[in-house]
């Protein structure tokens, strides 16, 4: 009997031994399995045999069959893609390693964008071993059970997913390329700075690796394909470059234009150099140098300015000379001083386009020769019962220069006419005599003759002005003026037509009962001269011409009046005639209440409440005088009623009325409430002011404490409902002080 071992075989007779096998491992156990199954398989080849198999599996996927390693067999098209979906789902939430160098990045294979398609995989499973004739397909079943039958899962990738989960990595892996550079050091010498070799990453070579661990559901780590990136400008080619840097900036450069110029330190030219990446040659960065330009370009450039003509300090015409305009171009500019630096030149003149100016400096300087031709000889002036001289010095102010640019003779001359006037006025003003007409004046109730007419005589200044300008030009020496005779328009035979009724067509009345002996006499006085007098019609009535001179002489004495402090303010103080401006006041009411124009009137420097009240009054309608020998603050009045008027003027002790007595002309005036604004309070404190006409220790309160606004009276003149006049009152009152006056005198 022969038994056969695993060494051997025993010859016949010997002693017989029982081997007893190890139990095999799973391993073997399989395959010994599998080939059981074959062996089975081959005996049952049969008809009945294969068909037994192919029918066990039937809506089922053969043994063996697996997809990235997991073992299909056996399942059913749903059981499989429930199976193979869970682990994938797990594989793609799963980082794989991705290196590059030492270093390690994590990306998972849904961030890489793969997505498993289920439904292809289990279909491409299930047909597997179906295909082809029946011993075709037992072979395929034989080799699965034995070596298994991979089948390959069908993975899509998203590109966009895939780039970027790789590029959110690429910062830390990619380094550009630097070039090699100049620099300078810290004594201003041209050095080479050294390129350096970038890194590039290979987008497409990294994601093709990556889908091929991801199609096989591999967790090996994946290697990062990087390429070295050279510098376009190495340390080599600019060696030649550096004499050329060391002359470019080895001195400040000096920009000019005219008699500018401009300095660029070596330090600010040092930045301009850089390296052409293309060539490797030195070049100038030209972006500040235009902004440099630009700036410069605001100071130089300017419009041609013509020659023109003025007066030197010693009276004398003198040329000004002309400036041609002015444009830097801009960009050759740049460009000269780009090259210019590139070359080595330390001095370079900007590109400036220049224009002359239309009129020269020589056309000035003929006309500044006979500009001193008109002037030098002066004018002599005649006229009937005077002569006069317009020198060089009035010809010289009156002066007037035009210009007309693009002729000839661009420069024209001639005289202002105001200035001429002046000169002139000069002499009318010592020879002119005023028209008087007659004046008339109720005196003891009677129409008297107070004034009578007078021719007048004045200089005709209007011919006189025309005849200078013409003179002059003309280069003429001599004028003759005109003297015009004034005729008086009322004379005194006048008086016997003059008829005057007795409607009072106005009225005002003022307070004066509280006041001093001084200011009392004066406001009676003042009173009494302009009491009486008769206005024409269309006659202007003057307070200054009607009361005269406000002196000692005429009655006046001194009360006390508003009068300027010194400090561009004022203050009540002793004053000669205090107190006639209370007569204007009423007479100015009187005017306004009557419907007259106002051709003059000045209100006080603050509110006095009296002249505000009373019967007439109102805040703001006062009225101003001050009448000097050579100056005048006025109150006047035109009668434009067409008749006669008067004025009556009457003081009783208390009051001070003042009357416009006519024909009455049926007029309406219309006054609404004032408007008041711009209120200022007072201040409170006592102000005490030295005064030597008190006796000294006495004291008096000239002023009480007022506050100040600004008011408005408009006025509305209806004649039979249309309206002849409107206008209105405008004053602005400052404060007033408490202010209490100290005796410094003697009387």
């Amino acid at each position: 009997m022969n038994i056969t071992t695993r060494s051997g075989s025993l010859a016949a007779g010997a002693r017989s031994i029982a081997l007893i096998p190890p139990a095999p491992s799973p391993a073997v156990a399989s395959m010994l399995t599998k080939a059981l199954l074959v062996a089975v398989l081959f005996v049952m080849a049969g008809a009945a045999g294969l068909g037994l198999y192919a029918s066990s599996h039937q809506g089922r996927i053969y043994q063996g069959v697996h997809v990235a390693g997991l073992d299909l067999g056996g399942l059913t098209a749903a059981d499989a893609r429930s199976k193979l979906e869970a682990y994938f789902a797990d594989y793609a939430a799963t980082p794989l390693t991705v290196t590059a160098g030492d270093q390690t990045f994590q990306i998972t294979p849904a961030e890489a964008g793969a997505r498993l398609d289920s439904a292809a995989t289990i279909e491409a499973v299930s047909e597997w071993g179906r295909e082809g004739s029946l011993w075709d397909q037992s072979r395929a079943w034989a080799r699965a059970l034995i070596h298994g039958a991979p089948v390959a899962p069908v993975i899509h990738f998203d590109p966009d997913a895939a780039h970027d989960s790789v590029a959110a990595i690429a910062p830390s892996i990619v380094h550009p390329a630097i070039d090699a550079r100049i620099a300078f050091d810290a004594t201003g010498r041209a050095e080479i700075v050294p390129d350096v070799t970038g890194t590039r990453l290979d987008y497409a070579a990294t994601a093709t690796l990556l889908a091929d661990r991801i199609a096989m559901f591999a967790r090996e780590p994946v290697l990062l394909v990087t390429q070295d990136d050279p510098a376009d400008v190495t340390a080599a080619s600019l060696a030649s470059t550096l004499p050329e840097a060391d002359a470019a900036v080895d001195a400040p450069v000096i920009l000019s234009f005219d008699d500018a110029i401009w300095h660029i330190p070596p330090d600010d030219l040092q930045p301009l150099l850089s390296v052409d990446p293309a060539t490797s040659n030195l070049r100038v960065d030209r972006r500040p140098l235009q902004a440099l330009v630009a700036g410069l370009a605001a100071e130089i450039d300017r419009p041609a300015v013509d020659a023109g003509i003025t007066v030197d300090d010693n009276g004398r015409l003198a040329v000004v000379p002309a400036v041609s305009a002015a444009r830097v171009d801009v960009a050759a500019s740049v460009a000269a001083i780009a090259e210019g630096l590139l070359h080595g030149e330390d001095e370079i003149a900007l590109v400036v386009d220049e224009t002359p100016a239309q009129i020269s400096d020589a056309m000035a300087a003929a006309a500044v020769e006979r500009g001193e031709e008109l002037m030098d000889p002066g004018i002599t002036l005649t006229w009937k019962g005077g002569e006069g001289v317009l020198d060089r010095g009035d010809l010289l102010r009156a002066l007037t220069i035009g210009s007309r640019p693009g002729t000839d003779e661009p420069f024209i001359f001639g005289l202002d006419p105001d200035l001429v006037r002046e000169s002139l006025n000069r002499y009318a003003s010592a020879f002119d005599i005023p028209v008087q007409d007659a004046r008339w004046r109720i005196i003891e109730g009677k129409i008297q003759l107070a004034v009578p007419e007078s021719k007048g005589r004045e200089l005709d200044l209007d011919s006189g002005v025309q005849s200078v300008t013409a003179a002059f030009l003309d280069n003429q020496t001599t004028v003759e003026l005109k003297v015009r005779t004034l005729h008086p328009r009322w004379s005194g035979k006048d008086g016997s037509a003059i008829t005057l009724g007795d409607d009072i067509l106005g009225e005002g009345g003022t307070w004066y009962g509280d006041s001093s002996d001084a200011r009392r006499q004066n406001v009676e006085l003042a009173s009494s001269y302009l009491s009486g007098w008769l206005v024409p019609p269309d006659g202007i009535f003057s307070y200054a011409d009607s009361i005269g001179l406000i002196t000692e002489e005429n009655g006046f004495v001194t009360g006390l009046g508003i009068v300027d402090d010194g400090d561009g303010g004022f203050t009540t103080a002793p004053v000669v005639g205090g107190g006639i401006c209370q007569v204007s006041t009423t007479l100015y009411q009187a005017a306004f209440w009557a419907g007259l124009p106002i051709i003059e009137r000045h209100q006080h420097p603050y509110y006095l409440r009296t002249y505000g009240e009373a019967v007439s009054g109102l805040p703001g309608l006062d009225a101003m005088v001050n009448i000097e020998p050579d100056w005048r603050l006025d109150l006047k009045f035109k009668n434009t009623t067409g008749r006669w008027i008067a004025v009556t003027m009457i003081p009783d002790g208390a009051m001070v009325y003042a009357r416009i007595v006519g024909t009455d002309p049926g007029w309406d005036v219309v006054v609404p409430e004032p408007t008041i604004e711009n209120e200022v309070k007072a201040p409170e404190q006592m102000i005490y002011t030295d005064s030597p006409e008190l006796p000294l220790g006495q004291e008096r309160v000239v002023e009480s404490s007022q506050d100040g606004f600004d008011v408005r009276i408009d006025r509305t003149v209806l004649d039979n409902g249309k309206v002849i006049l409107e206008d209105a009152v405008f004053s602005s009152f400052a404060p007033s002080r408490n202010t209490t006056m100290r005796g410094t005198g003697t009387g």
